[in-house]
């Protein structure tokens, strides 16, 4: 039996694919759906063949903290700033939810009609289960020529008109100079950075600076691979940050955070995989983060995982 992959990047009209996925090489030239996990251990292409889809739920129940749990681990995260070297590093929990599995193709179709500014997506393979998301953050497009990326960090409420405080605007300045020196580094020509302005998101809103530059020649996976895990995921310095995440974190990410998309000859457009969730027997697991600085407010940040949890939550309990 074959695998599932439907997705739907914005502005266009939903893919439906019949195939496979399989594990490949980092150093593969690839073509087609990709998908990474966090920590680019793990990198999967779709192959299309005749194969009839079914669904594989995961047979993995990932470990689910309680506020408490929460507050207690975040607070050992926050408190090892200092001896990690790090400014900013992002921790992430997960939320359990009861779910029939026979929903899925509904609660797919309802993101897509909820989000028309995200990259919904629907894959299930024995690989690594099944996954269904809306996320808003782009890693790399690329299309004749020219390539785009963003800088998205910091979050409040959609309808919070409140001034955005100065934690939020460094977690999201360290975002932007990041991906602007990464891509000077690499060579990338014409490399501008927009104004920053607020992006709504269904129920949450970031701090965003669109990112353009020349990619003439330039691979879209190699320029992934260069700039993921962004500080919006991991944190900054990014490798101390990831070191932090590794020791800390109580669970394994999975496909949380790592990178999703479609990779073609002369247009290719890959996002971070945020808003996501897994599906196991009559359960999702939610997958929410929060980038901590040194003033983070603990019971905050809880929160702000809360608010993120409403973008699949406001569409599952309608199903």
């Amino acid at each position: 039996m074959g695998d599932i992959l439907k997705y739907r990047i914005p502005g266009q009209e939903i893919e439906e694919r019949f195939g496979s996925f399989t594990k490949c090489h980092y150093t593969q030239e690839l073509k087609g759906f990709v998908v990474s996990d966090f920590e680019q251990r793990e990198l999967y292409v779709f192959q299309e063949s005749q194969a009839e889809p079914m669904v594989h739920l995961s047979k993995e129940y990932p470990f689910v903290m309680s506020q408490q749990e929460y507050e207690e681990i975040a607070t050992v995260f926050l408190a090892s700033f200092r001896r990690f070297g790090v400014e900013k590093a992002v921790f992430s929990r997960i939320k359990e939810i009861d779910l029939n599995p026979i929903v899925c193709q509904k609660f797919f179709d309802s993101l897509v009609a909820a989000y028309p500014n995200a990259f919904v997506y629907f894959i299930s393979s024995e690989l690594f289960g099944t996954w269904i998301g809306a996320t808003p953050e782009r890693l790399i497009s690329i299309h004749a020529g020219k390539g785009s990326t963003v800088s998205l960090a910091g979050t409040k409420k959609a309808d919070d008109g409140s001034p955005w405080g100065e934690k939020e605007l460094r977690e999201q300045q360290y975002v932007t100079d990041f991906i602007l020196e990464r891509l000077n580094a690499i060579g990338m020509k014409d490399v501008h950075s927009g104004e920053r302005y607020e992006s709504i998101a269904g129920p949450v809103k970031h701090l965003k600076n669109d990112i353009e530059f020349s990619s003439e020649n330039s691979s879209a996976l190699d320029l992934a691979l260069d700039l993921h895990p962004t500080p919006a995921v991991s944190g900054f310095p990014r490798k101390d940050a990831i070191k932090l995440i590794a020791e800390t974190e109580p669970h394994q990410r999975g496909l949380y955070t790592g990178f999703i998309g479609f990779i073609g000859e002369d247009s290719s457009d890959i996002f971070v995989n945020l808003r996501c969730c897994s599906i196991a027997e009559n359960k999702a697991y939610l997958y929410l983060g929060g980038g901590f600085t040194s003033d983070s407010s603990i019971p905050m940040e809880w929160q702000e995982t809360e608010n993120k949890s409403r973008t699949l939550l406001n569409i599952l309990q309608n199903l």
